[in-house]
């Protein structure tokens, strides 16, 4: 098993942010606020969310 760490999420996340015309501020921001539209975006939302919300 091979643990990702956050640094790599943000990576993945900024990728798909990026394809969708979001910068990673905007993404984690629809994220919060239940906004996010594009289906890629919203899933990776759902999965790494605890994730990318500890600071």
């Amino acid at each position: 098993m091979r643990v990702i760490t956050r640094e790599e999420i943000v990576e993945i996340v900024t990728e798909t942010a990026r394809r969708a015309g979001l910068t990673f501020e905007e993404f984690m921001a629809e994220g919060e606020a239940d906004l996010l539209t594009d289906a890629e975006c919203r899933g990776e939302w759902l999965l790494y969310k605890d994730a990318l919300l500890q600071r």
